[in-house]
């Protein structure tokens, strides 16, 4: 006897087959588990200085030139230029920080004053906050710049000074002031 299978039966049977073997290639799969990936960026508070990246000495960051003089003058002003270009210290800190400037002592301080030195001739000269010479910056006083955000603090400086009536002797006269950031 003959049996007589149906096209659709004989499709069904061949499609079974298929998945039948499809199945017994397929991996077994007994179940899943999930787990995390730790990831992590600290970030430490800096300040930056003129652009330049912080480390322990600043080295200088700014020059204040007076003019060229006779030797008996009057008062003659001056401002400080920052290294790397503009006319203020450019500091910008991590937000949130509270940084402080210290204009600290020169090498030829006496009597409570900042002098300019040619060997042992001397000239007093002072700093100041703003370019009217009104609020002067006394030796070791710190400015206090606010709370930092994304944007730099812009701290100038300005000097004066007077040869007081007496005739200076010629000559290159210098100093170098010691600045501390603190944050």
């Amino acid at each position: 006897m003959h049996r007589f299978r149906s096209p659709s039966r004989a499709i069904g049977l061949a499609t079974l087959a298929v998945a039948a073997a499809t199945l017994a290639a397929a991996p077994a799969r007994a179940g899943s588990s999930t787990g995390t990936i730790g990831v992590s960026l600290n970030v430490n508070a800096s300040c930056q200085v003129n652009g330049a990246a912080m480390a322990s000495n600043l080295g200088q960051i700014g020059t204040i030139a007076f003019a060229d003089q006779s030797g008996i003058f009057g008062d003659t002003t001056a401002s400080l230029v920052a290294t790397g270009g503009g006319n203020a210290i450019s500091i910008l800190c991590s937000p949130g920080q509270m940084p402080t400037l210290t204009i600290g002592t020169g090498a030829n301080d006496s009597g409570g004053l900042h002098h300019l030195a040619s060997g042992s001739n001397q000239v007093a000269y002072h700093l100041y906050k703003d370019a009217g010479t009104n609020n002067e910056i006394t030796i070791n006083q710190q400015l206090s710049l606010g709370t930092a955000t994304t944007t730099a603090f812009s701290v100038p400086i300005y000097a004066k000074v007077n040869s007081g009536g007496v005739v200076l002797p010629a000559g290159a006269y210098t100093d170098t002031v010691q600045v501390t950031l603190a944050w």
